[in-house]
């Protein structure tokens, strides 16, 4: 960790790398940001608080007949690529959630007539993709005669208990449908705070005369919730670079041949020991020293107007928060 060398410098230890001017006698981060990593790093991350899951099997026919137009597939794989999961009641058969009485913090969702959109991936015998084949299969189908149908492994609704404290999302602010985002492959999914799901399948036999592939499917359905964590930082994560080769001397292949670039600006770790909120303050006098800043360490005292009168100059150590007169 690098020190501070000057004179006039005596409380703050510097907590950037050493490229960037830590020991200036006022650091105002809104004039000149910091470089480096932090000890900490806060992250606004999405927690599962639940989740649960259920397995579920449908028998599929594909189009067009593989026999015919794909004669040597023996194999296949499959991707979830999305589940429309109806909770606006433009149909009499939507997802429902309902909370539990006197329970406030768990409810009740009843999933059915899911239209799972999947990606059929056929392979020959020498592993070489031959096709990939646009699949659209129901899955909890809304009622007994339709297709898929079976009451053991694919009922027309299954319920399920999770634990939601935080409450669920809804599609609009009339809080007439809950929403239920389902987290794949399509560009405008993106998890929410409330209920969202996942899923993941596996192709259990292809049937190449019959043309109909059976697949399994693992539903999760998860509470999460976006909450601001202080985890330990190791560093940045590092892409290998791609070389690109020439002859050519110039400006530009002197950049494409060197290093990737990366972004270095310092976040600030708020909390105590280093409470470093206060570089956010305007250095009033560039005159002034480090040691004449006043001690907030212990409480930080981002967001207090700095009228506080001192008596005696104190050094302050951010890492313990204690000071010396």
């Amino acid at each position: 960790m690098a020190k501070c060398k000057s004179k006039r410098c005596r409380c703050y230890k510097s907590y950037m790398s050493s490229q960037c001017d830590s020991c200036s006698d006022c650091f105002d981060v809104c004039t000149k940001a910091p470089c480096g990593d932090p000890q900490y790093l806060t992250t606004l991350t999405p927690v599962i608080y639940d989740q649960v899951g259920i397995n579920l099997c449908n028998t599929i026919t594909l189009t067009p007949d593989i026999s015919t137009t794909y004669p040597t597939a023996v194999k296949a794989t499959v991707r979830v690529i999305n589940i429309d999961i109806p909770t606006v009641s433009t149909t009499t058969d939507v997802v429902t959630v309902t909370p539990i009485a006197n329970r406030p913090n768990c409810y009740t969702v009843t999933l059915t007539n899911l239209t799972v959109s999947l990606a059929i991936l056929l392979y020959d015998c020498c592993n070489r993709l031959l096709a990939t084949l646009p699949v659209t299969a129901t899955y909890l189908p809304p009622s007994t005669t339709a297709a898929g149908y079976d009451e053991d492994t694919n009922p027309t609704s299954v319920t399920l208990e999770i634990y939601a404290p935080y409450g669920i999302s809804y599609n609009d602010a009339t809080l007439t449908s809950p929403a239920i985002t389902y987290l794949g492959f399509i560009p405008t999914s993106a998890t929410h705070n409330g209920l969202n799901m996942t899923s993941v399948g596996k192709v259990l036999s292809l049937d190449v005369d019959d043309n109909t592939v059976t697949i399994g499917l693992s539903l999760y359905l998860q509470s999460i919730y976006y909450i601001p964590y202080k985890l330990c930082h190791n560093g940045k994560a590092k892409a290998p670079k791609a070389s690109m080769s020439s002859d050519e001397d110039s400006l530009c292949m002197s950049f494409v041949e060197g290093d990737l670039l990366n972004m270095n600006i310092k976040p600030l770790e708020l909390d105590p020991p280093k409470c470093e909120c206060r570089y956010k303050k305007e250095c009033p006098d560039p005159s002034n020293t480090c040691d004449e800043q006043t001690d907030t360490a212990n409480t930080c005292g981002c967001y207090e107007s700095a009228t506080t009168t001192t008596t005696s100059r104190s050094t302050t150590t951010p890492e313990t928060g204690g000071s010396t007169t």
